[in-house]
């Protein structure tokens, strides 16, 4: 079932639901969305892009944006979707972003519909590329196509295919930005992984409201759905906010059948949603649950189920995933129907190239574990790809032991784009940066390596800190960041929480102090809500943080400063706790 193969023919029955802002959803059969396709194609083709080059895409529209990345593909172009402004503090960093990316993707077109238009212009100014801008035309003004049916083949009418079927601008914590080349065989084969793995049915349907700009939402929430011509009811992401009892209404009432969503999406439902508000839905027909795109958190999860469960949810329907950019999008998950282990490891056994030592254990969804350090079991390889353990130096090790995931297969994308030029992937083995294991054939992903402090011989994750200081009376989730670094020689742990009281400081502090030790100086922060800088899929930017933190830019104030046991206090902040004279002169 190749990308384009839809568009042979496309059903009349089958299609798009979108959400219609204050209720109710609007259709669009996969028959109309093929004629977009098909219109928008000889639009690009009358405006002679030139084969195989980007195409960057401004669209806030949902069916917009599926219309705009087939087309490109169909025209024998390289679709790049562009973040929405949303997780951005302001118009000028939203278009300091938007320039960044448009210096590497070097795009022969940046499309923009009119939402977007005036910070596609800024930003193509910016980047030297204000030619290339083009306001995306209303449906009228579009050429008609030349064949109104007929095969979907890339390049239409016997055009050449695009060696890269997506341009995917990872979030990247470092402010700059990297396009992931995706080739178009990295695509076909991740989404046929993607449909064997979730073993997708004729009577499946499909809800998301992940941005589409993003591996996740783009792929497992767009793509797949679309080559399949399963309906799919979708909402953007700030209608998802308003109101996630609309997503449950999906499932519950509607009769869609599988999703995709991190962590948080399920955590912020079981949070703003009420049992009598579900007192009337049923979910036993929900069979697809997916959580990746960051730590699967088993508490939440299990809290999750727990509000869905009277009315039908099962645990097996929760699949935690891995993934990444890099491999497409998936590259492990749960198969459907399977319980998921959840296991806690004794961190003082925590070290590279060491087995892990399993202390307690539980099932994703039906055990409501407590406490931070719980990891969950992200699956098997999916079809098609290559998981393995390594040492620092690139050698594999053998199961049970602590190390860095590293990734290969068809799914595996060739490389980066970046400003100075392109880097190709190893093929035989591209390392993430992220550390794990696997045990009784799951991989289970700790942390990032890069967010990591290494504290008599373990290392401590900022993820687990941020889980645990999610507990914290005063700190909602999701409105903290973690982050470590180190200041002429000193380690150093510091937080910064979204908010505007100090009640939550003392807690926060004993536990920053009990997961690092006294040899590493803390550091607390507070400021008003947004002053914690994200990506475009909402991950904090924890290097931009730190720097931002160390130089003084960043707006957060100290509320809580302290040095290290043996009393070094060259830190960039006042201290707010004096240093013992003893302690000083030692």
């Amino acid at each position: 079932m190749g990308l384009l193969d839809w568009l042979e023919a496309p059903d009349e029955s089958h299609g798009i639901r979108l959400a219609v802002p204050g209720g109710g959803w609007r259709f669009h059969s996969y028959a109309g969305l093929a004629m977009d396709v098909r219109r928008l194609a000889a639009f690009l083709r009358d405006r002679r892009v030139p084969a195989g080059t980007p195409v960057s895409l401004m669209l806030s529209n949902p069916l917009d944006f599926a219309a705009g990345f087939a087309g490109c593909l169909l025209a024998g172009l390289t679709p790049s979707p562009i973040a929405t402004p949303l997780t951005f503090g302001g118009r000028a960093q939203y278009a300091e972003h938007v320039a960044g990316v448009l210096r590497v993707a070097r795009p022969s077109l940046l499309l923009a519909d009119g939402e977007l238009y005036d910070a596609a212009a800024e930003a193509a100014l910016s980047a030297g590329l204000a030619d290339a801008l083009v306001r995306l035309p209303e449906p009228a003004d579009l050429p008609e196509p030349e064949i109104a049916g007929g095969p979907g083949r890339a390049g239409g009418a016997g055009g050449p295919q695009p060696d890269l079927a997506l341009l995917q601008f990872t979030s990247g914590s470092s402010g700059r930005p990297k396009g992931v080349r995706v080739t178009w065989d990295n695509l076909d084969d991740n989404i046929t992984a993607l449909r064997a793995w979730s073993q997708w049915g004729p009577g499946d349907s499909f809800a998301s409201w992940l941005p589409l700009y993003h591996d996740m939402g783009l792929i497992g929430g767009l793509l797949t759905p679309l080559v399949s011509q399963a309906d799919l009811w979708l909402m953007t992401p700030d209608q998802f906010i308003r109101s996630p009892l609309r997503w449950l209404e999906c499932f519950g009432s509607l009769g869609a059948t599988m999703t995709t969503a991190p962590t948080f999406g399920y955590a912020y439902t079981h949070r703003r949603v009420r049992e009598q508000e579900i007192a009337e839905m049923d979910f036993s027909g929900w069979r697809v649950a997916i959580c990746g795109a960051e730590r699967v958190d088993a508490a939440e999860l299990a809290e999750f189920t727990a509000l869905l469960r009277p009315r039908g949810f099962r645990s097996e329907a929760l699949m935690p995933a891995y993934g990444l950019a890099e491999g497409t999008l998936g590259v492990t998950g749960v198969e459907p129907g399977v319980s998921s282990p959840v296991v806690r490891l004794d961190e003082r056994a925590l070290a590279p190239g060491e087995p892990v030592r399993v202390a307690e254990t539980a099932t994703l969804g039906v055990d409501r574990v407590k406490g931070a350090g719980w990891l969950t079991a992200c699956g098997p390889e999916m079809r098609r790809v290559r998981v393995r353990i390594v040492d620092e130096d690139g050698t594999a090790l053998p199961e049970g032991s602590f190390g860095e995931i590293q990734i290969g297969g068809s799914s595996m994308a060739a490389g980066y784009a970046t400003v100075d030029g392109t880097i190709d992937f190893e093929q035989d083995g591209w390392t993430t940066g992220d550390s794990g294991f696997q045990l009784d054939g799951h991989l289970y992903v700790v942390g990032r390596i890069g967010d990591s402090l290494k504290v008599r011989g373990r290392r401590v994750h900022a993820e687990d800190l941020e889980a645990e200081l999610a507990r914290v009376d005063g700190i909602s989730a999701g409105r903290c960041a973690v982050v470590f670094g180190s200041h002429h020689a000193v380690d150093v742990a510091a937080a910064v929480v979204e908010s505007s009281g100090e009640s939550w400081v003392e807690d926060t502090v004993a536990r920053l102090r009990a997961a690092t030790s006294d040899s590493v100086a803390i550091a607390v922060f507070k400021g008003r809500r947004g002053i914690i800088p994200r990506t475009s899929s909402g991950k904090t930017r924890r290097r931009f943080l730190w720097n931002a933190l160390r130089i003084g830019t960043s707006e957060a104030e100290p509320v809580y400063v302290a040095a290290d046991a043996e009393g070094r206090a060259d830190l960039p902040w006042e201290l707010t706790v004096p240093v013992p004279h003893e302690e000083a002169a030692s």
